[in-house]
């Protein structure tokens, strides 16, 4: 199979910020196949930066415990501050 884009062509974009599946797209191939052609090191260093650099939510253990003590279910607090109830939870 002969891709349209070089390897090289496609690390510039992945390393612009274009995700692969765009970048499969424009190649007219599944996104899996221009992973394989990503260097694992690069892939994984993106995906863990990502995790990492995730801002925490503007609200803090307490803010949660007096919303709960009002009375507010988890999804309601969930709704009004914005984090998911698997980390209003955690952070309770």
């Amino acid at each position: 199979m002969v891709l349209v884009l070089s390897d090289e062509e496609i690390l510039a974009c992945y390393r612009a910020g274009q995700p692969a599946t765009a970048i499969g797209r424009a190649a007219g191939v599944d996104c899996r196949t221009i992973l394989h052609r990503i260097p694992e090191t690069e892939h994984r260093g993106r995906l863990q930066a990502r995790w990492l650099n995730r801002p925490a939510p503007g609200v803090g253990a307490d803010t949660i415990r007096a919303l709960r003590a009002r009375g507010l279910t988890w999804e309601t607090i969930g709704t009004e501050v914005g984090p998911s109830v698997k980390m209003l939870r955690a952070r309770a």
